[in-house]
């Protein structure tokens, strides 16, 4: 069996990030610049040339003001009178972005079973269409029911926050001169639009609620201009503002100015608490099950082949075929029916280029492996002898369904993210078939799990009111 290729970890990508974020003052540009920087890995690289990154943040300044005018006169927003009636009814308040995403989808699901006298939701993002229809992109199932939807933001506080927007973006030429990296202009332009909306945030809330007893305000995403100007807002107003973090933290991308973030686990909670961003990191606390028997199926969850991934739109799907080939070797070679190894791809498969999509079904077809079916839940995870996976939240979901989750990584990696501490991580076809010899020996299998959770310390799911009893 053939090694694969020498890997060239990324070390410390936080502290490669940091170092190109130093000499940048304004907190609301050091998230946003280290946040493009972290998930562009392009921390420590040669500063190109500040006069031409000015030139390029002047230009898409304009573009960004005359653009969020554009939006607010075509789409709208709620306004501050409307929206006083009903924050004088809410303890608390949700902000999501308009849209059914990984970044929507956990604090959804929390808000559907939460039993609140009263759900208030505040969409955020680039307003691209009326208030129901993003309702709608956020919720297409109608899962939350009664719940009042705001969008916070209307012409009239763009207007009200042109001075403030105005000033943010004239620091950030001198800002974006500092940073320590290269930038694509329409990072920029996006960058300087949330600059923008932000302060027209701001300007809405401050009009919206001040007086009113808006207590905690629950995010699905923070950490850049747009979403901070609003919680800079709220805690003026003595709000208390939570991100619930969505994924696994990979550092300052999962940075912000909330007074708490919510991590999915201990590790990602560690992580966060090195940076100089929220007041307090944690994560809620959950007993560790016991590690399951297994069925004597495998399962293999591919999640290279996806738009967000950073090896993607260099590599395409080719790690997400390198790893079926090992599995589909170590199954060989431990007499694994290739039938019953079940893969299960990422959900952004049917958004991914077609080329890249058959390229690895086709992969899959010709290992003999088994499409995971529509109808098994996702929770069957916890069913299988072995689980191997590409770096994901798999790793922690698995772990609270008993899985001991080896993980396969075959592109560098962040070696200060949570993958670094698990003791299931292999990085060879050779490592892949020690790990499967260890989980599939019920002792080691034990072993391994218990290591893997006082590792990663797992996160329970969200529920909104326990949350809110603990913060």
């Amino acid at each position: 069996m053939a090694e694969t290729r020498s890997l060239d970890p990324v070390v410390d990508a936080t502290a490669l990030t940091t170092l190109a974020v130093s000499d940048v003052m304004d907190p609301l540009w050091k998230l946003e610049l280290a946040g493009w920087s972290a998930m562009s890995f392009t921390g420590g690289q040669t500063r190109p040339s500040r006069l031409a990154t000015v030139l390029k943040h002047l230009i898409a300044s304009v573009i960004a003001i005359l653009t969020l005018i554009w939006l607010s006169l075509r789409h709208r927003g709620t306004s501050a009178s409307e929206a006083r009636a009903l924050f004088s009814e809410a303890n608390s308040v949700f902000a999501l972005h308009g849209e059914n995403s990984t970044r929507t989808r956990h604090l959804r699901s929390a808000l559907a079973e939460a039993k609140l006298a009263s759900k208030t939701v505040l969409l955020l993002g680039r307003p691209t269409s009326g208030t129901a229809t993003a309702a709608r992109a956020l919720d297409p199932d109608n899962t939350l029911g009664k719940a009042r939807f705001v969008r916070p933001v209307t012409l009239g506080s763009v207007f009200a926050g042109l001075p403030e927007a105005i000033r943010l973006l004239a620091r950030g030429a001198g800002e974006v001169s500092r940073f320590r990296g290269p930038i694509a202009f329409r990072a920029l332009l996006a960058i300087d639009f949330r600059m923008a909306l932000g302060s027209a945030h701001a300007c809405w809330w401050r009009k919206a609620a001040t007086g009113l007893p808006v207590n905690s305000a629950l995010f699905a995403h923070t950490g850049t201009a747009d979403t901070s100007q609003l919680e800079q807002a709220m805690h003026a107003q003595s709000t208390r503002t939570v991100h619930l973090v969505h994924g696994t933290n990979i550092g300052w991308a999962f940075a912000g100015m909330s007074d708490v973030a919510v991590y999915p686990s201990g590790a990602d909670a560690r992580l966060g608490a090195k940076l100089p961003a929220y007041g307090r990191c944690m994560h809620l606390p959950l007993e560790r099950p016991a590690v399951a028997a297994g069925n004597g199926d495998w399962a293999l969850l591919t999640s290279y082949t996806h738009l967000q991934n950073p090896s993607f739109a260099k590599l395409g799907s080719r790690p997400d075929c390198e790893l079926v080939e090992w599995v589909r070797a170590v199954a060989d070679s431990h007499g694994q029916d290739p039938a019953r190894v079940l893969w299960r791809p990422h959900p952004q498969i049917d958004l991914v280029p077609d080329n890249e999509r058959e390229r690895l079904e086709q992969a899959v077809s010709e290992a003999g492996f088994t499409r995971w079916p529509a109808d098994l839940p996702y929770a069957a995870l916890g069913e299988f002898s072995v689980a191997v996976s590409a770096p994901s939240t798999v790793l922690t979901d698995g772990l609270r369904l008993g899985q001991p989750v080896i993980i396969a990584s075959l592109t560098p990696f962040q070696r200060d993210a949570l993958y670094a501490s698990h003791p299931l991580l292999i990085e060879s076809v050779t490592g892949l078939h020690e790990a499967i010899a260890q989980v599939t020996n019920p002792k080691l299998r034990q072993e391994a799990f218990v290591k893997a959770w006082r590792a990663i310390e797992p996160g329970d799911r969200l529920q909104i009111g326990p949350l809110l009893a603990q913060i």
